[in-house]
């Protein structure tokens, strides 16, 4: 029986650390359409939305574009299918620069949900789980 209960947490703990098909959820807005999804980005203003299967990653853009004579800058956030995080947990990002005076940085972050919103504290489930794994398998 023993043997039993150690085989299903051993199963859950790899469940919860391997779990390859879930996705993120990720804020997505984009300040040209909506003026509060600029930084400063309160994230309490925004649902979080899941993304497709597979998809592990959120993205930050903050676009510059000249025109008009002037710098307009708009922050897009959203899932990323694809991109490299950046950094320390994607706080460093990517800068790129493209015709005609556009200027583009990409953040791309995975380690929690709503990455791509303000900085937050977050726990891990792992990290919760792991304490009563330790005293589980003391007592066996």
């Amino acid at each position: 029986m023993k043997w039993l209960i150690a085989t299903l947490v051993g199963a859950l703990a790899i469940f919860l650390i391997f779990d390859t098909a879930a996705s993120i959820k990720c804020y997505q807005c984009n300040s040209y359409f909506q003026k509060t999804c600029a930084d400063w980005f309160d994230n309490r203003t925004y649902n979080l939305d899941q993304c497709q299967d597979g998809v592990k990653m959120c993205r930050k853009i903050v676009q510059e574009v000249y025109y008009n004579d002037e710098w307009n800058t708009r922050y897009i956030r959203q899932c990323a299918p694809t991109g490299e995080v950046g950094a320390d947990a994607g706080r460093q990002c990517q800068e790129r620069t493209g015709t005609y005076k556009v200027k583009m940085r990409y953040c791309h972050c995975d380690n929690q949900d709503g990455c791509n919103g303000a900085g937050s504290v977050n726990i891990p489930i792992v990290m919760m789980v792991l304490p009563a794994l330790t005293a589980i398998f003391k007592k066996l």
